[in-house]
């Protein structure tokens, strides 16, 4: 009679420490949704555990990417929804760039989405000497985008797309057909090993900070998502100019801090736009009309 008071008290503690997950993150059903994920995956122990050790560091981590993502947020979020894709997909490029437009890996991976050369170049971006649109927060989103169609194709579910972005679709596919299930828990479950641990915790870090940002949308007292919308009066815009110039007299003739210029246009390998080179050029949408004025004597077009 004792082991059975015993187990019963275990069983509603952990009934209680699941409640509170989903009374903490009622975002959890919107997200899932978003991404293929089915909702009995928010009681799977192991990602339970992951969220209760990591959920102070990933806000904190949340709040410094945001905070380093103005314009780039809004133009990310905005390129997804023309693409129709989910603006979900935002958290794989916080989870691996933070947002940081300078961001490279010790593996020369580069960029928002941190695509390899190979993998860059396949997806038809430039990577030379004097341009590396792995590090232009458009050309790279649409080739992210595209990239994250390409390997959904043979999947089957966007949480896999997700996963194959950081294993490769092949990785996925021997993984489920190992498995014989999509089923999140079962491929995750660490003791079957269907897939490395990094990949493991790759699909993870994305849903924790999904629930993180998109939490305001469905809990009165948590406002922490609603930093990803608040740059929205502002984001980038694309044009071409067929002149050679430099950033830093770009930004001057613009009014635009340089610094925010450069960040805008890592691309620009060189910090200048190179002769006849069809380079594009990133500047602030609410700088476009002043663009107009002042290089309206001269060729330019807008991508």
């Amino acid at each position: 009679m004792k082991f059975y008071k015993i187990l019963i008290l275990f069983l509603l503690l952990t009934l209680s420490l699941y409640s509170d997950i989903t009374r903490d993150f009622p975002s959890y059903q919107y997200v899932f949704n978003e991404l293929g994920v089915d909702e009995s995956y928010i009681y799977d122990r192991d990602f339970q555990n992951f969220v209760r050790q990591n959920r102070q560091i990933y806000t904190k981590r949340f709040k410094n990417a945001v905070n380093r993502g103005a314009l780039v947020i809004p133009t990310m979020r905005e390129l997804m929804y023309e693409k129709d894709i989910s603006p979900l997909f935002i958290y794989l490029s916080m989870v691996e760039s933070a947002f940081k437009t300078t961001a490279k890996s010790t593996s020369a991976a580069g960029g928002l989405w941190q695509f390899m050369p190979t993998a860059g170049r396949e997806q038809h971006l430039r990577i030379d000497s004097l341009i590396d649109e792995r590090y232009d927060p458009i050309k790279s989103t649409r080739a992210a985008v595209d990239y994250l169609y390409k390997i959904r194709g043979g999947l089957d579910k966007w949480y896999l797309a997700a996963m194959a972005y950081n294993c490769g679709q092949g990785c996925m596919q021997r993984a489920v057909a190992k498995a014989g299930t999509t089923h999140l828990s079962i491929l995750l479950d660490p003791r079957r090993n269907y897939l490395r641990a990094e990949t493991r915790k790759y699909i993870k870090k994305i849903l924790l900070f999904a629930l993180i940002g998109e939490n305001y949308l469905f809990k009165y007292n948590d406002n922490l998502g609603a930093m990803i919308y608040r740059f929205d009066n502002d984001r980038i815009t694309s044009v071409r100019l067929h002149t050679a110039e430099r950033l830093n007299q770009i930004a001057s003739r613009l009014q635009i801090n340089y610094f925010t210029l450069k960040k805008i246009n890592m691309h620009l390998k060189q910090d200048y736009i190179p002769r006849n080179s069809n380079a594009m050029l990133n500047i602030p949408t609410s700088r476009l009309n002043m663009f107009y004025r002042v290089y309206g004597g001269q060729r330019y077009s807008r991508n």
